[in-house]
C-alpha cells in the first residue's frame, strides 16, 4: 500500500506543475487557500488523485481541515485509501 509521504510527494508535484505559477513556492506545510488554491484547483487535483489512485475524495471529507496543506491532503488520500 502506498504511504502518506508518497502520495505527500506526488501531490507537491503535480501542485508545483498544474496547479500554482512557477514563482508559488508550495512545499507541504504551503497553506494551499493563501496560496491561490480555488475551485477550479480542487478539481484538477480530485481528477488527479481518481487518474493516479482510482479514488474519488468524497465531498464530506473536503474541507478547511483536509485542505491546509498538501500534507493534509495526503493524510487524508492515505487514510481513505486504506479504507478502500
Amino acid at each position: 500500500m502506498i504511504e502518506t509521504h508518497e502520495i505527500e510527494a506526488e501531490l507537491l508535484g503535480f501542485l508545483h506543475r498544474e496547479v500554482f505559477a512557477p514563482e508559488v513556492a508550495v512545499t507541504a506545510e504551503t497553506d494551499l487557500i493563501a496560496a491561490g488554491f480555488d475551485s477550479m484547483s480542487l478539481v484538477r487535483v480530485l481528477l488527479f488523485v481518481e487518474t493516479r489512485h482510482g479514488l474519488w475524495i468524497p465531498e464530506k471529507e473536503i474541507n478547511g481541515s483536509t485542505l491546509r496543506n498538501a500534507r493534509t491532503l495526503a493524510a487524508t488520500v492515505a487514510r481513505l485509501l486504506h479504507e478502500k
